[in-house]
């Protein structure tokens, strides 16, 4: 569930090259963002200056909602891959809302949908062990971001181990095993930088 994905929603259009940041962790945000195309990677560093990755958002998501409180931004946003936003200022997005309360709605729903994840996340780190955290993520990056392939549902957007073992708070050490043993039960296929799920249900239950 999104936003509109087709570039119709008002506001500055933005092309952005991959790894460019977006919003930097601890500064004020002014405006609203909708990704139109591609992908925006969420991430957050701890007092520890350990860095997490909170979120990955594709098309219809919408990141930058602490603008609306007026508080700074508690998570970088850096874009992955060649992406298209829309900015929306915040006076901008007061009228928009205030026209369209079905956009208002909608947003919301988004808002409290990444709350839900990120304290299923969070939960999970601390009570599940690193094969369940891996094949959770996986599951949640090949229902946002996955397209049908012929053997399964291939995540569109690049992940790296160093991410994915950002997303579960594991080292990267930890996370190669584990995508290797999920390689070798068949629940995953590497293809390059991204990779394949064969059967959604079967990750859900990981060996």
């Amino acid at each position: 569930m999104g936003l509109p994905a087709d570039g119709t929603v008002a506001g500055t259009p933005r092309r952005l090259p991959h790894g460019e940041v977006v919003i930097r962790q601890g500064d004020p945000v002014t405006c609203l963002f909708f990704v139109t195309q591609g992908a925006v990677r969420l991430s957050a560093v701890t007092r520890e200056g350990r860095e997490v990755v909170v979120a990955i958002l594709g098309a219809g998501q919408v990141f930058g909602e602490c603008a609306l409180l007026g508080s700074p931004s508690p998570v970088e946003a850096r874009v992955v891959g060649r992406t298209d936003v829309v900015a929306m200022p915040v006076p901008l997005l007061h009228d928009v809302l205030e026209r369209h309360p079905a956009t208002a709605e909608e947003l919301l729903r988004l808002v409290a949908s990444r709350l839900h994840r990120t304290a299923r996340a969070l939960g999970e780190t601390l009570s599940c062990d690193v094969p369940t955290r891996l094949s959770h993520r996986l599951r949640d990056l090949a229902e946002e971001h996955g397209a049908p392939a012929s053997d399964g549902v291939q995540i569109q957007v690049p992940i790296t181990q160093e991410e994915l073992a950002r997303m579960v708070g594991a080292s990267r050490e930890a996370v190669n095993r584990t995508l290797g043993g999920l390689v070798a039960h068949g629940l995953v296929r590497r293809r390059g930088r991204t990779v394949v799920i064969p059967d959604h249900a079967a990750l859900s239950v990981p060996p």
